[in-house]
């Protein structure tokens, strides 16, 4: 049983931090996502979408990311992270920075919410949603905005950093938009920005993700 004390029969409205936060954990399973990460680090603008589906609990998920470069395909499964570059298969140790990786958990660092405001009615692709501003803890930044490691050179000294989300939350109480943008300044005074837009849908049951049998170049674990 909750220690939580129980609302009166006329049920006593949610605030917006208990709206937030019960968001956040009712939006489970499994989702079909679309992605975009953008930065811009000392004039130097990145830009990558993605698209696959993910498993925001747990962090498991099969996303098909480009740029403006190339297409890669990224797996995080119960056996590790894989990626797949030119049509060979890599498994990646914790050591290897990939900046998409951020893509398999949409809701990371949400739960540090704080100054959390309750928009109004607003629609996500036809979706009826209520929309929610808040403020993010600026240090969760260079984890959760995709920032690739030479950027990070840069942005783990950033000063002056703020970072602030908003969150579109459907009928059913699951989140299915949330939109994150980051600003500093670097050690030289330049401007850092960064911006990570995700669109959730379809829910469903989580189902396995099961590496693809073609995956034959993966280094064998150790």
């Amino acid at each position: 049983p909750s220690m939580e004390p129980t609302p009166s029969p006329s049920s006593t409205p949610q605030t917006p931090e208990q709206e937030w936060s019960s968001a956040l954990s009712t939006t489970a399973g499994q989702a079909t996502m679309e992605a975009q990460l953008i930065t811009n680090v000392e004039g130097f603008e990145r830009i990558v979408a993605g698209e696959g589906k993910v498993q925001p609990a747990n962090g498991y998920g099969d996303i098909i990311w480009s740029d403006e470069l190339a297409t890669t395909r990224e797996l995080q499964t119960v056996n590790g992270h894989f990626l797949e570059l030119d049509g060979t298969w890599f498994l990646l140790d914790g050591e290897t920075g990939v900046p998409t990786k951020v893509g398999f958990t949409p809701l990371a660092g949400l739960d540090s919410a704080s100054n959390v405001i309750r928009v109004g009615s607003e629609e996500v692709l036809g979706v009826p949603t209520q929309r929610f501003d808040a403020d993010l803890e600026p240090n969760l930044g260079p984890s959760t905005m995709g920032f690739s490691g030479e950027e990070l050179t840069v942005v783990n000294d950033a000063t002056d950093a703020s970072l602030v989300a908003t969150i579109w939350i459907d009928d059913d109480g699951r989140i299915v938009r949330v939109l994150r943008e980051y600003s500093a300044s670097s050690p030289d005074g330049d401007p850092i920005s960064a911006t990570t837009l995700y669109l959730l849908s379809n829910f469903t049951e989580p189902t396995p993700v099961e590496v693809p049998e073609t995956a034959d170049a993966i280094p064998a674990p150790a």
